[in-house]
């Protein structure tokens, strides 16, 4: 590299993008797809009517961003994959899972896209592409706690391990000795 325009981007010309962006772009339009079918199927089968619109918002914010993805993409002329919405069948009828195993997953997996997002914005050099990646992180994570929410309103998340809190702990008056 001998000029600094290697790492420019939010105006005008825009170098073509790199192999390792190309990859990481390619992988989270997977990713999304993928995560947008799932949901499509969820959607289908939610009982409860907060969930299912739960699920539909994350059916659009994966589309949205499949479309990001797929713009900067196209951008240096390279082909975009293809989705899987395809794949989900039309049953409505019957739910192979609860709303609570379908709330878990999908948290699961919008925490996961997180530290994906992480890992590829890391990878980016283009300026205008990590600036997606940072407004697109905060989009999702405010997806994320609306899902713990609706998990804890219904009693579906149970606390994790953690470390005790050692100055509660110095506070009791419970002493033996």
């Amino acid at each position: 590299m001998k000029k600094q325009n290697f790492l420019k981007g939010w105006l005008g010309d825009r170098r073509p993008l790199l192999a390792q962006e190309i990859t990481t772009l390619y992988s989270d339009i997977e990713r999304n797809a993928l995560g947008a079918a799932i949901l499509t199927g969820f959607s289908q089968v939610a009982k409860s009517k907060e969930v299912r619109s739960y699920l539909l918002r994350g059916i659009n914010i994966a589309k949205k961003h499949v479309n990001i993805f797929s713009e900067l993409l196209q951008g240096s002329d390279v082909s975009v994959p293809m989705g899987s919405d395809s794949l989900v069948t039309d049953s409505a009828e019957v739910s192979p899972f609860s709303d609570k195993l379908m709330m878990l997953h999908t948290t699961g997996m919008t925490t996961l896209g997180i530290g994906f997002y992480g890992f590829s914005m890391s990878t980016q050099t283009r300026k205008d592409i990590g600036a997606n990646y940072i407004r697109l992180v905060g989009e999702t994570l405010l997806y994320a706690e609306d899902g713990a929410n609706i998990l804890i309103d219904n009693g579906w998340l149970e606390e994790p391990p953690r470390m005790v809190d050692r100055e509660e702990l110095a506070k009791t008056e419970k002493r033996k000795g």
